[in-house]
């Protein structure tokens, strides 16, 4: 699934006709076919994983893997690092806290009203920054970021987001969340198919978008934007879609993580929650889709398992320093090469 193409590579396939060949409909197809499976097998883990603990594991690294994979999207296609995808997470977080708990909405219509808040926090912030790039790009996002954390904590803020308490969620035990009841959202292992349902789903569409024309027009933009700009391209709205969309992502994984935890916290609308995304992504890889995935799930599994002393910052900073100098593809990128390197000794 990897969507990096050389420059010339790029251009060429943006000036070619419109019509999509046979290889390209049968990548494609065999795509979706793919992930149909990976879909189905996903399903299937709470039968074989009847582990309480490693189930709510699990289920963590599905959702926060959404806020992953939306930051991977922009560094894929746009080469562009964000702090500020924490944001679209927690603001539909706090978006899904306070449709239950203060308008009595249900939890279903709940959760799209979170999607909603935190794809239209993204739009107002993608139309501040993405004319930047590169290091201005970055910071610009953490400061918003930082703003919208400062903003939830005031204490004029307190009805709607508790401020510092955060912001424990209720709703009448009548309502569910398609069909889950409030004590079964938070069972990991009944609320697991809804998670890998929504990652799934997000990761095709993402992968569909990457795949396309507009995908292309983006990697003409990451490669050279100027010279789009020269062949008649407008950079502006394609950024600007590129970043809404991942953040829509971000905010699927905000709103399943509220329902499911009944609790918010402000500290998921700061750096750390973005800063954690974003080395996951690092450790699994951007240049392919499932990079930012396994770097989650990997991620979530380290942070259970190797906080011990205190010391997992400075475990996570060995790895990430470790991953850096030795897998600069991340690990996913490692093992691609691998395989390339694999199938031309075979020839």
């Amino acid at each position: 699934m990897t969507t990096t193409a050389p420059t010339d590579d790029v251009t060429a396939t943006m000036m070619a006709a419109p019509a999509v060949g046979r290889g390209r409909l049968k990548g494609t197809l065999i795509g979706l076919a793919v992930a149909v499976a990976v879909l189905l097998a996903g399903l299937a883990v709470p039968y074989v994983v009847t582990d309480t603990y490693r189930m709510s594991l699990l289920l963590d690294g599905a959702i926060l893997s959404l806020l992953a994979i939306g930051i991977g999207f922009l560094a894929r296609h746009l080469g562009i690092i964000s702090l500020g995808h924490g944001a679209f997470f927690g603001a539909a977080a706090y978006g899904v806290g306070i449709a239950t708990t203060n308008w009595g909405w249900s939890p279903t219509a709940a959760v799209g009203f979170g999607v909603l808040v935190g794809t239209g926090i993204a739009l107002v912030m993608g139309l501040l920054v993405v004319r930047a790039s590169g290091f201005g790009f970055l910071m610009l996002t953490l400061a918003l970021s930082q703003a919208l954390y400062s903003l939830s904590v005031q204490t004029s803020a307190r009805p709607l987001t508790g401020a510092h308490d955060g912001k424990l969620l209720s709703y009448d035990r009548d309502m569910t969340f398609l069909g889950l009841g409030q004590a079964d959202v938070m069972n990991p292992g009944l609320f697991w198919p809804m998670a890998w349902i929504a990652l799934t789903v997000c990761a095709t569409v993402l992968w569909l978008v990457g795949r396309s024309r507009f995908g292309t027009t983006l990697e003409g933009i990451r490669e050279n934007e100027e010279r789009m700009r020269f062949s008649g391209f407008g950079t502006f709205m394609p950024r600007l879609a590129a970043f809404v969309l991942s953040g829509a992502v971000a905010s699927v994984g905000g709103a399943l993580f509220a329902i499911n935890a009944g609790y918010i916290s402000p500290d998921i609308l700061g750096f750390t929650k973005a800063g954690d995304s974003l080395i996951a992504a690092l450790i699994g890889g951007f240049g392919m889709l499932a990079g930012p995935v396994v770097g989650t799930f990997l991620f979530v599994y380290a942070q259970a398992n190797f906080n011990f002393g205190g010391n997992l910052h400075l475990f996570t900073g060995i790895a990430l320093i470790l991953v850096l100098v030795f897998m600069p593809g991340g690990i996913t990128g490692t093992l691609q090469k691998l395989y390339h390197r694999l199938r031309k000794g075979r020839r």
